[in-house]
C-alpha cells in the first residue's frame, strides 16, 4: 500500500512511515555526482570563499526553530522556483548534473557556525526526499551530526546522506569551524506526477507563514480564513510558477 500525502500543516502527526534514511546507492544520479567530487569541490569551495558574506539566516525563515541564529543558506531554488542562477554559473559540473535528477524541486547551501544547534523540527512534506551532501564537516560524531527520528548520522564530504525530511530531526555543530552542505530536495518517485502541485502549495503556505511573522494582522486572522486564502491562492502559484521560470531562461 502505497504511502499517503502528508503536509505539515495538516497539523497531523507524520506516522505513516517509519524511514528515517534511504539507500543512497538507490539513486544512480547521487554516485555520479560523487565521482565528480574532486572539481565539484573545487568551484564549490571557491563559490563559497567568494558569497561567504551574502548567505541569508534562516532565524526568520524557520518559524518556531528558535536556535537557528547560526544556521544560514545560500539558495538557487526553492521548491521548483528558480531564485539565483548564480550557483549554476559558478558551478558547472555540480549544476549541469543536478538539473538532470528527476523530480529535483529545490537547491542550496547551508552552513552551520561553531557552536550551533538547530532545534527539532519537521520538513513541508514526505512528498521529498532531503538529500545533504558534506561540503566542509569539521568533525564527525559526536561532535558534529544530525539525528533523525532517534538515529543519528554525520556528513561526510563529497558524500550524500538521504533522510526523510517529514520525520522530526534536529542538526548540531559542536566544534571550533564551520560546517557546510550541498541541500537538494528531490520529489519521491511515488509523488513525481503531482510535483508541480507539491510545489505551488508549499510555496503558498510558506508565503502565508512569512506574512504571518512579518505582519500582526495577517497571524491574528481566523484559521479558517487563513486556510481559505491559502486555497485561493495554490491555483494562481500552480500557473505562475513553471511561467516564472520559463521567464528566467528555466524550463522545470
Amino acid at each position: 500500500m502505497s504511502e499517503a500525502l502528508w503536509y505539515g500543516t495538516s497539523k497531523q502527526d507524520y506516522s505513516n512511515n517509519n524511514t528515517r534514511y534511504y539507500n543512497v546507492s538507490d539513486y544512480s544520479w547521487a554516485s555520479d555526482i560523487e565521482k565528480n567530487w574532486p572539481i565539484i569541490k573545487e568551484e564549490v569551495q571557491n563559490f563559497i570563499a567568494e558569497k561567504d558574506n551574502v548567505f541569508v539566516s534562516n532565524a526568520i525563515a524557520y518559524k518556531g526553530i528558535t536556535s537557528a541564529k547560526g544556521w544560514s543558506s545560500l539558495s538557487s531554488m526553492f521548491w521548483g522556483l528558480y531564485s539565483n542562477n548564480e550557483p549554476a554559473q559558478k558551478c558547472p559540473t555540480l549544476f549541469n548534473m543536478l538539473y538532470k535528477v528527476p523530480g529535483i524541486v529545490s537547491i542550496s547551501f547551508s552552513r552551520l557556525e561553531p557552536q550551533t544547534k538547530i532545534n527539532e523540527h519537521h520538513g513541508e512534506t514526505n512528498a521529498i526526499i532531503r538529500c545533504h551532501m558534506g561540503i566542509e564537516v569539521p568533525a564527525g560524531l559526536p561532535l558534529c551530526g544530525m539525528k533523525v527520528a532517534g538515529e543519528e548520522k554525520c556528513w561526510e564530504e563529497g558524500k550524500w546522506l538521504f533522510f526523510n525530511d517529514a520525520q522530526n530531526h534536529f542538526a548540531w555543530n559542536n566544534t571550533d569551524k564551520r560546517r557546510i552542505i550541498l541541500i537538494v530536495d528531490v520529489i519521491r518517485p511515488e509523488f513525481i506526477n503531482r510535483k508541480n502541485a507539491i510545489c505551488a502549495r508549499v510555496l503558498t503556505e510558506y508565503a502565508m507563514g512569512q506574512r504571518e511573522n512579518k505582519y500582526s494582522s495577517v497571524k491574528n486572522l481566523p484559521e479558517g480564513v487563513k486556510k481559505l486564502l491559502v486555497m485561493i491562492a495554490i491555483p494562481i502559484v500552480y500557473v505562475i510558477r513553471p511561467v516564472s521560470n520559463l521567464l528566467k531562461g528555466n524550463a522545470n
